[in-house]
């Protein structure tokens, strides 16, 4: 008889979720607890939160020497670096020094003057990372630096548990990362897919579109939840690298859709941070590249791809 396996974690901030189906419980239920255990791995990886994780000895340590990281790691960063030329910089792992600029790492929001916007720009970009491919070191090319994987690192891990998952011979398999990032492979019996449901980023109960993901990731971005008001001004938590500056366009949140959830995890950021035309532009040169979209005002979404 077919049967579910749900299995939950923390890691990385948020709540992690493997659902496992097939007939075998005693595998299901194995291969879930595999899976978990690999998001907690992944964690210890690259969490910035843990002193004694590889992106925390990077941090500390690669402004004064080459640090040879983790293999794992060195591939991630260097896919992430990838991704922040390809979207011209709307993507950056370089980030946080911006975060803490404008108090949202702490939670207290604040607007920093324009010298010290100017000043933290300075350790911002992922131009100042120094990667060596054949001796796995990285580099930064100041002080000040910092890499923080928390916008692809979610996804990753939900694509490491899908493989185990996949390679434990499970038939079908949904993960979550926080509800923001999602990926399915095969379906349950007389479905067509998992079913996702895409919530208002300002009304959770009602929902914007149903989905059925089938061998396919998908992770949303919005800075409608986390933001600070001054002067009747809302200045929300998704930075734009290039310039420092809180992102302000006509959209409320996007949803991205790729086959991998490390694609779609630092996409849907760098989507959000690019508009709508910028978002058009980028998946008409990649093909299998889907976004849907909230316009602010609208309470319809718009599909591209």
């Amino acid at each position: 008889m077919s049967c579910l396996i749900h299995l939950h974690t923390i890691a990385m901030g948020c709540d992690f979720e493997v659902f496992a189906f097939g007939e075998d419980r005693g595998l299901l239920r194995s291969a879930a607890e595999v899976a978990i255990e690999e998001i907690e791995r992944i964690e210890h990886l690259l969490s910035h939160y843990l002193p004694e994780s590889e992106i925390s000895y990077l941090n500390a340590h690669a402004a004064r020497e080459p640090v040879r990281v983790h293999p794992e790691v060195f591939e991630l960063i260097e896919r992430a670096v990838h991704l922040s030329e390809e979207t011209e910089g709307a993507f950056d792992i370089t980030v946080m020094p911006l975060v803490r600029c404008w108090g949202f790492y702490e939670g207290i929001g604040q607007i920093p003057d324009s010298r010290t916007l100017a000043e933290t720009l300075e350790r911002v970009g992922f131009s100042r990372l120094r990667l060596s491919t054949g001796n796995l070191t990285i580099a930064f090319a100041r002080e000040g630096v910092e890499v923080h994987l928390g916008a692809i690192g979610k996804g990753y891990a939900v694509d490491r548990a899908i493989e185990v998952l996949r390679d434990a011979g499970v038939e079908a398999a949904m993960v979550h990362g926080g509800h923001s990032s999602v990926r399915a492979y095969g379906a349950p019996p007389d479905t067509g897919g998992w079913q996702i449901n895409l919530p208002h980023p300002l009304y959770p109960d009602r929902s914007l579109a149903h989905l059925l993901l089938r061998n396919r990731a998908i992770s949303t971005s919005s800075a409608a939840e986390q933001y600070f008001e001054r002067a009747g001004r809302r200045y929300g938590h998704i930075l734009d690298p290039r310039t420092g500056m809180p992102v302000e366009n006509e959209l409320l949140c996007v949803s991205v859709l790729a086959d991998e959830a490390t694609v779609t995890d630092a996409l849907s950021t760098a989507f959000f941070v690019l508009g709508e035309e910028g978002t058009r532009e980028y998946i008409l040169a990649h093909p299998g590249v889907q976004a849907v979209l909230l316009r602010q005002g609208d309470e319809q979404v718009e599909w591209i791809g």
